[in-house]
């Protein structure tokens, strides 16, 4: 199988498509989905790019511009989305692109660039859905007439460092090109960015692939987590919240980095790698320094002129024992380097895969620090009347604890780092910035010295430090033999007699099978097996990395407070068996896990990942628990929970209403927020498809004919509460969007009243012609009430005038009219056609007499139901030919929605304002209602 990229693979040779277009996604893209399915909408993904502008340009050419750009370039009109559990990127044939002007001018001409820069600030940070257009914005920020600054904000997941230099050319290029009314300079792109995706799934089966993976198997083995001691405690999630600090490097010493790198017989690439190595060798005190470097993979000259997302994570692994010379090392750094970059095609997210290193939902997997070399990753360049300047990104996130920067400007080179600011102080990071730059000087000007002259800057936090007891040794030892500890150290721990014990902080070894949850207390009954005659530890803590101090030695007060829990913790026994409600759980969470990692035996304790599960395989496990459940989680769940038992604690079997109850799925498409109807449903089928196919509207039919459930005396506060269950089976969580018809109506309100009860989140109501009856004094009641029955009246005169019904069908409806006898004489003198037949079986007349009874007691309870205040949104949609004139316009509901409260008024009679027109004007009011509360509560 061909593995090397081929135009033959292009989809629509060279023609735009009329349809958008599905590809697989790149393993890039995978990595950056799974970030923000961890944390949606996170800014730390966000690429935020800051351009000057000067000369004559307008407007309408920069957003021309742009539209070009993304005409031209697939990858910035795509989507994301899973389909039957796997990730396709989805490319639209057109997206409208609409530019951002804000004019500064009006502030003070001093003013104008600081007000600039904290523009810049928030944009970079707002967030991106990556399943929705569009994932790149820019703003026009006019600072005078001839001099502007642009700000361009994509989501990293459709682009990367290297399309920087692409998107500038194409879009001053295009820009000169519509001032001058010319054809743009620019060759045609062979490829788009989806036939890449293609080539490397292609890849992934070819035996090249096979080569690289055995490589990196064998040079990550047994690797440790590499991480520089936090000044604050860790938080349980990944945080994001950082700031970049740079350093312009000394004329002289940056004018020598190149000529340094030449004398070594390296690249400046390698050279960078030495210099971090070295540095972070001596502020940790670590013989072994992990951490990523991110490489453009553009190999192929099908590529240069491509946007999108190339880069890969490459792991350096670099071994500073043996106090080697500043050249030795750089010589050792360069193998490294150079035998990581023969394998460069391996994606990070198969790596970790491979690798399958203990989860730890607190850090990225294997790395925590990463370092990248960046040439003049945009010029400044003159276009026709114009002239485009580079100026720094702007920090919107950071997903490592530290990312250095070695970058070249044109003004000269700069070491820069971003920090997560969460974790460290800004003066560590200040301190670690200047130890770097002078790491520079000395590898440039001492190659001779060696790494241990380098001495790092003091830190504070006391970080007191306290021997470990003599006796503590013998377990050392024994734990450091165990095939699941990578690194362990044990301390003196006052225990509940008074008495020092042993605790115990372990680093588990790369690859190790055992779940971190269970791993304590394995190693508590090997040390009883081993050591019989020593006392057991007081606990175990387990860590991906010792915090240690400069000088190598175990830094004991960065070490976490001891957690007895930590050893208290019980394995789930390989015995357990499926039984009972939750067991019915399990086994059926065992079946999709089976089915998603094709294994067998699945048991309570096993762990998703030690099964050989990963992140798309994730995506598509929880795809069926969705399917099965009817419960969404998120991916982060699976991380704090990845055995069965702990996974299935969040799951719970459907509640299935009584077979007379039905869930009806009125427009069953689309993954916004449903809208879910109270009765009626077949009133609602065109609302439905008017209010589009991408809102699901969901009906919940609970006209209880049987009788088993007598509504007669009952309050409508409990007749309310008979729906609860229907509607946790069809959703079992918020946030809802009820609605309903007429007394519907109130169920739908008093429904909502008792999810928010329940700690749901129902944020809106719609009803359609329904009051407050309570709230109303006598006579608008009464007006009312009256009303309410002219407009039943007229819709059964208006479906007589249609031919619906005739008019024995309509006037046998009438209880009184019925029981009276004058509709059995009327017929059988003629004057009406012949009566609609009584049914002949108990049951049938049983089921007719309830229904003719149902709404009637419903109506009764709604008379005395008393509506409970309201903060959320609530909608209600009155007939203009039945409003109520004489009573109250607002119908009540002013009385308790004192949240936002509409009142519409809808062309037609009662019911028919759900069908042609009516629905039609009632789907246009409703549509910004929805996309509001969409933008609140964002998809998982």
């Amino acid at each position: 199988m061909s593995t090397s990229l081929s135009p033959e693979l292009k989809q629509e040779d060279g023609k735009g498509p009329s349809e958008p277009l599905l590809f697989p996604c790149s393993s890039s893209q995978e990595r950056c989905w799974f970030i923000d399915a961890l944390s949606p909408g996170t800014s730390a993904l966000n690429v935020a790019l800051r351009w000057e502008i000067k000369g004559r340009f307008s407007r309408d050419t920069v957003e021309q511009a742009f539209q070009k750009v993304i005409d031209r370039h697939e990858i910035l009109r795509t989507r994301f989305l899973v389909k039957d559990g796997a990730l396709f990127q989805e490319v639209a044939p057109h997206y409208q692109f609409k530019l951002t002007v804000i004019d500064l001018t009006i502030h003070p001409e001093e003013k104008r660039l600081d007000e600039a820069l904290a523009l810049g600030a928030r944009e970079a940070h707002l967030p991106f859905d990556v399943a929705n257009l569009p994932l790149i914005r820019a703003s026009l920020l006019m600072l005078s007439p001839t001099h502007a600054i642009i700000l361009v904000a994509m989501h990293q997941i459709v682009f990367d460092g290297s399309s920087i230099r692409i998107l500038a050319n194409d879009f001053a290029t295009f820009a000169e090109a519509i001032d001058a009314h010319k054809t743009p300079d620019l060759p045609e792109l062979p490829l788009q960015y989806g036939d890449f995706s293609l080539w490397q799934k292609e890849y992934f089966s070819s035996e090249g692939f096979e080569t690289e993976a055995a490589f990196w198997k064998k040079q990550l083995a047994g690797m440790r987590y590499f991480e520089i001691p936090s000044d604050y405690k860790r938080p349980p999630l990944p945080t994001t919240n950082c700031e970049i600090l740079a350093s312009v490097l000394p004329g002289d010493l940056g004018s020598k980095i190149e000529e340094t790198a030449r004398n070594y017989n390296v690249t400046l690439f390698s050279l960078g790698c030495a210099i971090i190595g070295a540095t972070l060798h001596r502020y940790t005190g670590q013989n072994e320094v992990i951490f990523a470097t991110q490489i453009a993979n553009r190999d192929e000259p099908e590529l240069e002129n491509m946007i999108g997302i190339f880069i890969n994570n490459i792991v350096m692994r670099l071994n500073t024992s043996g106090d080697p010379t500043f050249r030795e090392f750089v010589g050792n750094v360069n193998k490294v380097v150079q035998n990581s970059l023969i394998h460069r095609r391996m994606p990070f997210n198969k790596l970790v895969e491979l690798l399958n290193p203990p989860r730890d939902p607190s850090r990225l997997p294997l790395i925590s620090v990463s370092f990248t070399v960046l040439f003049d990753v945009m010029e400044s360049k003159r276009y026709g009347n114009f002239e485009l300047i580079g100026q720094p990104s702007l920090s919107a996130g950071t997903v490592y604890d530290f990312n250095f920067f070695l970058v070249h400007w044109p003004s000269g080179w700069r070491m820069a780092v971003e920090y997560n600011k969460d974790l460290f102080d800004r003066a560590t990071a200040q301190g670690l910035l200047d130890f770097l730059v002078k790491t520079f000087e000395l590898i440039i000007q001492r190659p001779q010295d060696h790494l241990s002259v380098l001495q790092p800057p003091l830190r504070e936090t006391a970080k007191i430090l306290q021997a470990a007891d003599e006796r503590f040794t013998d377990l050392n030892e024994a734990l450091l033999r165990h095939s699941d500890v990578g690194d362990v150290v044990v301390v003196p721990h006052a225990s509940a007699s008074g008495n020092p014990r042993a605790y115990v902080y372990v680093v588990p070894s790369m690859g190790s099978p055992t779940p971190l949850e269970t791993l304590p207390k394995k190693l508590l009954d090997y040390v009883a097996r081993t050591l019989p005659g020593i006392e057991q530890p007081e606990g175990i803590s387990i860590l991906l990395t010792l915090p240690r101090l400069a000088d190598g030695s175990v830094n004991f007060a960065a070490l976490p407070q001891p957690s007895p829990a930590s050893a208290s913790v019980e394995p789930v026994s390989h015995a357990a068996e499926y039984d009972g409600a939750q067991g019915l759980i399990e086994a059926k969470l065992a079946s999709i896990w089976e089915d998603v990692l094709k294994v067998k035996n699945v048991r309570p304790d096993s762990n998703f990942f030690e099964l050989g599960g990963h992140s798309l395989l994730a995506v598509r496990m929880m795809v069926q628990v969705e399917q099965t459940f009817g419960t969404k989680l998120d991916i982060l769940t699976l991380f704090q929970s990845p055995t069965i038992r702990q996974f299935a604690k969040h799951l719970s079997l459907p509640e299935k209403p009584d077979d007379h109850w039905t869930i009806v799925s009125i427009q069953p498409e689309g993954d916004k927020i449903p809208i879910i109807i109270i009765n009626n449903t077949m009133r609602y089928y065109n609302l439905a498809r008017m209010i589009g196919s991408d809102r699901p509207m969901i009906g919940i039919q609970l006209e209880d004919m049987t009788g088993s459930r007598p509504v007669s005396g009952r309050s409508l506060s409990d007749i309310a509460s008979d729906y609860i269950a229907p509607i946790r089976a069809a959703r079992p969580h918020g946030p809802y969007i009820l609605g309903g018809l007429c007394v519907s109506g109130s169920i739908a309100y008093e429904v909502a009243h008792q999810l928010r009860q329940a700690g749901e989140s129902v944020p809106l109501v719609i009803m359609v012609d329904n009051w407050v009856t309570p709230h109303l004094k006598f006579l608008p009641r009464f007006l009312y009430g009256l009303e309410f029955k002219i407009n039943y009246m007229l819709e059964d005169w208006g479906r007589l005038r249609r031919g619906e019904e005739n008019i024995s069908q309509i006037l046998v409806r009438y209880q009184k009219l019925r029981k009276s006898g004058l509709l059995h004489l009327a017929a059988a003198l003629r004057l009406i056609p012949k009566l609609p037949p009584r049914p002949d079986d108990e049951t049938a007349k049983r089921l007719e007499q309830n229904y003719l009874s149902f709404y009637p007691h419903l109506m009764t309870a709604r008379a005395y139901y008393t509506p409970p205040r309201t903060n959320d949104h609530v909608v209600v949609l009155e007939s203009d030919e039945t409003a109520a004139y004489f009573s109250d316009p607002l119908l009540g509901w002013d009385t308790v929605a004192k949240g936002k409260l509409d009142v519409w008024r809808i062309p037609g009679l009662h019911e028919e304002i759900l069908y042609d027109e009516g629905a039609r004007l009632i789907a246009d009011h409703l549509r910004p209602v929805l996309a509001d509360v969409d933008s609140k509560y964002p998809r998982r």
